[in-house]
């Protein structure tokens, strides 16, 4: 395993969330959460800020950016305790990583992201540390983020 992984996802000039999969479908890559929260009114940045952001965890883990490996790797906001923890907060949260079984098996040090997007790219950069408080906090009540 990596220090860290990043990746960047270029989107000027495309117009579907497909386009940026080089053939891989949607339904393969995003999870149905993910497609929920990027589909919902949001620009095309938001797609490609999620891909680089698997992208980045995939290269932290040392693991080739297939559809199935992609799958693995969820990526939303995490609520905060000010938020009213609703699917329909649109309030900007950090984001969250979640590994499938396969892929958590390849750590156990907590994964952070940092997102940023220009007008036709997105960077994420992905780090492992060790847990911190925050991460025993459950603001997942009410609601999928």
């Amino acid at each position: 395993m990596n220090r860290w992984g990043s990746a960047v996802v270029g989107f000027a000039g495309l117009t579907l969330p497909h386009d940026l999969l080089d053939g891989m479908r949607l339904e393969d890559v995003y999870t149905p959460a993910e497609r929920l929260r990027s589909g919902a009114g949001r620009s095309l940045q938001h797609w490609a800020g999620r891909l680089a952001a698997k992208r980045a965890v995939l290269r932290l883990l040392g693991v080739p950016p297939t559809a199935e490996h992609l799958a693995q790797v969820e990526v939303l906001p995490r609520p905060t305790a000010a938020c009213a923890r609703t699917a329909a907060c649109h309030d900007g949260h950090p984001p969250v990583v979640r590994l499938g079984p396969a892929l958590a098996a390849r750590t156990d040090q907590r994964i952070r992201l940092s997102l940023s997007h220009t007008s036709g790219r997105a960077l994420a950069v992905a780090v492992a540390s060790a847990g911190l408080p925050e991460d025993l906090q459950d603001f997942s009540e009410g609601g999928d983020a």
